[in-house]
């Protein structure tokens, strides 16, 4: 028999775990769940961090195990399709051990007093009375039980095995759809080779190798990497491509992994959309991939998985301090993360899919003319806009008139990059304005998507 805790969190990954580390250390009764055993828990990713996301970790209270760390980064090389182009953004970050970064934030959640119950399945929420109360899961050995609690986190991964299961007028059960998500795959590879500027991360835009998407390079130290691509959601379900067979057929047997010997291999689904319509229902609140934190450009999650945790611990504290975990309770989660990250996000999100529809002609074309700057790319990464002085967009119109196909697209991903803002920024405090919002939210999008020529969004 299992006690009813104060919070059911369901996934140790990065999200979850450090959820459950920093509710436990208010004196919270936590539960984290996780299918795997607590060893075994291992995510795949890119395995790259910004320093500013470890710097806000720190403040925590945390104590960073030096073990997690692999390498430090300098920055980011992007290369243009035919290789004849290079961008280097500025940029401090670290190479992480995804399974070493794993245990050190599981073992922070029980050290703190999080109870962990690991070898559990969750296979669908408990509602009573319109409120989230736990979940059941089964055991290895198949039995069956409850696990309950006052607030259930969705911190499963971008499948949101909980969120998805709830009755379609929860806005927080909104799926994921292929077009919104990147199907990646990526190997731990060993080279043969001593791995010339390892303080690099390397992203190469090809749409041969990965239509819509790009592929990656991140050394993890002078002999190994992180390689691996990702291809547009959309086009792996309509045109039935796959990433492992992608990179098979390019990257395999390419010079980049020279003498390649496999230490892992892996795949799966990456979110690359703007925030869902709410992150909260009635006794739930999701994080990390569940809740599609992520930068909608190139996919990475962590630092936003740990963003999403700390914001939605905050205000589960807090509605459990005032008794109220109903939607309206919990509302003030959906409000912090559009002021801190979310707005940004939905930035981001709009300028993803006007890169999708660019070809590798206007790709090249397009970053020979250098229609961004680096300086530009960075500020855009940084703040989700481009707001120029001036001169500096005399400059920009000078270069843009060299490529006045990827202009236009260009300009046009500009402007409702700032129509949206403005609709994110008037984001309802109140849950019962939420639909007419969407509404108005969906147009907005549908008329971008008409000219960018992609299917148009639903309620």
């Amino acid at each position: 028999m299992y006690k009813t805790y104060d919070v059911l969190i369901v996934g140790a990954g990065t999200a979850g775990s450090y959820a459950a580390y920093l509710m436990a250390k208010q004196g919270l009764s936590v539960a984290l769940v996780e299918r795997k055993r607590a060893e075994e828990v291992f995510k795949v990713t890119g395995d790259a961090i910004g320093k500013h996301h470890i710097e806000e970790l720190t403040k925590s209270g945390l104590s960073i195990s030096n073990d997690v760390f692999m390498i430090k980064y300098e920055g980011a090389e992007l290369y243009s399709p035919d290789l004849s182009i290079k961008y280097f953004v500025a940029g401090e970050g670290y190479g992480l051990d995804i399974g070493k970064w794993a245990q050190w934030l599981i073992n922070a959640a029980n050290n703190s007093g999080a109870d962990i119950i690991d070898n559990h399945t969750v296979s669908t929420p408990i509602i009573e009375g319109g409120f989230v109360k736990g979940v059941k899961a089964s055991r290895r050995d198949g039995t069956q039980v409850e696990l309950r609690a006052k607030v259930t986190v969705d911190a499963s991964g971008a499948t949101g095995v909980v969120r998805t299961k709830l009755p379609s007028q929860y806005r927080i059960s909104e799926p994921l759809l292929p077009e919104d998500a990147s199907y990646a795959y990526r190997e731990i590879v060993e080279v043969d080779y001593s791995i010339p500027n390892p303080q690099n991360i390397r992203i190469y835009l090809d749409n041969n190798i990965s239509p819509g998407g790009y592929w990656w390079f991140f050394p993890k130290s002078d002999r190994v990497a992180n390689v691996g691509l990702g291809i547009w959601g959309r086009l792996v379900k309509e045109n039935g491509l796959n990433p492992r067979i992608n990179y098979e057929k390019y990257l395999a047997s390419s010079p980049y992994v020279k003498g390649r010997k496999l230490l892992h291999t892996g795949g799966g689904i990456v979110p690359t959309r703007r925030p869902l319509a709410s992150m909260v229902g009635p006794g739930i609140v999701a994080v990390g991939d569940a809740a599609v934190a992520v930068n909608p450009i190139h996919g990475g999650g962590i630092g936003p998985a740990l963003l999403s945790s700390a914001l939605a611990s905050k205000a589960i504290i807090e509605a459990l301090e005032k008794g109220d975990v109903s939607e309206a309770g919990l509302w003030r989660y959906n409000l912090d993360y559009l002021n801190a990250y979310g707005i940004k996000q939905a930035q981001l999100d709009v300028f993803r899919l006007m890169l999708q529809t660019l070809t590798n002609d206007q790709l090249n074309r397009g970053l020979r003319a250098r229609i961004l700057t680096e300086d530009e790319v960075l500020r855009m990464s940084i703040s989700g806009n481009l707001d120029l002085s001036g001169g500096k967009k005399a400059l920009m119109a000078l270069r843009l008139l060299k490529v006045p196909d990827v202009a236009r697209k260009l300009s046009l991903a500009l402007r409702y990059m700032n129509e949206i803002k403005k609709i994110y920024i008037n984001y309802p405090r109140d849950p019962s304005e939420l639909n007419n919002w969407l509404a108005a939210l969906v147009a907005k999008y549908n008329e971008y998507r008409l000219k960018l020529k992609l299917p148009l969004m639903t309620l």
